[in-house]
């Protein structure tokens, strides 16, 4: 029995070493796959289209008029259908940062700081400053959200850029009732930096009750964050047909 102690011992380290390479192997290809699975992406301030607002004129005709978007309270309707109306010129920069929040909190992408994108940004505006001195800072603003978005993705080195654009964006509270929601529509779309195609787009939207802006917002970020994964998974896009998805 002495003789087959070695042989053994030998058999036991080959073992080991086999057990070894076998979880080298299965490893390193889910490594691979996990540094794969979480492409880098930036989330960039969202578009804010024009506020709609109706006036009539001297004839009581009914006006569709525009104004750009601003933090201010308005009264709307009359009697019992009357509201208070407030809106928020800085939601662009709120639905940015909320939906970068939830796509890194469910590893959907390895999103690339927002504060980093405040420096990068900053820094581009020096530069228009220096070279167009006769630009004052609304203009400068104007022209730094008119840079494309594509080359910004590959100046900041990542994968996918996150777009978006606020259609409507009200919490609307009953004077009567008492009753308040956030009402809202915006889409968004996520481009490829290396084709500089959309990869992904969809609409949403809707009406929520009792919620403001931002937890509004929130929910909607969970739904941004399962298609955008859904569509990683199977490779199936929102359904087009459907105008505004809704949590």
């Amino acid at each position: 029995m002495r003789g087959y102690a070695p042989v053994n011992q030998r058999l036991a380290g080959l073992a080991a070493a086999v057990i070894a390479l076998l979880l080298a192997v299965a490893v390193a290809p889910a490594a691979t796959v996990r540094v794969q699975e979480c492409p880098r992406a930036v989330v960039l301030d969202f578009d804010v289209a024009p506020r709609e607002v109706y006036q009539r004129d001297e004839c009581r005709c009914l006006l569709d008029l525009e104004k750009p978007l601003k933090t201010e309270a308005d009264i709307r309707g009359w009697w019992f259908f009357s509201q208070n109306v407030y809106t928020n010129e800085n939601i662009g920069n709120i639905a940015a940062d909320v939906i970068s929040d939830q796509l890194r909190e469910d590893g959907v992408f390895e999103i690339y700081s927002r504060e980093n994108l405040k420096y990068y940004l900053a820094d581009k505006r020096d530069i228009l400053r220096a070279k167009f001195k006769n630009l004052d800072d609304k203009k400068v603003r104007e022209a730094v959200r008119m840079l494309d978005p594509v080359e910004i993705g590959r100046e900041l080195g990542v994968d996918y850029v996150v777009l978006g654009r606020i259609c409507t964006s009200e919490m609307r509270h009953s004077r009567a009732f008492g009753y308040f929601n956030s009402t809202m529509s915006f889409s968004v779309v996520v481009v490829d930096v290396r084709t500089g195609c959309p990869w992904f787009q969809a609409p949403y939207g809707g009406s929520k009750g009792r919620h403001s802006q931002l937890t509004a917002l929130e929910e909607y970020a969970q739904l941004v964050s399962q298609d955008i994964m859904r569509l990683r998974a199977t490779g199936v896009h929102p359904n087009p047909r459907i105008q505004q998805r809704e949590p």
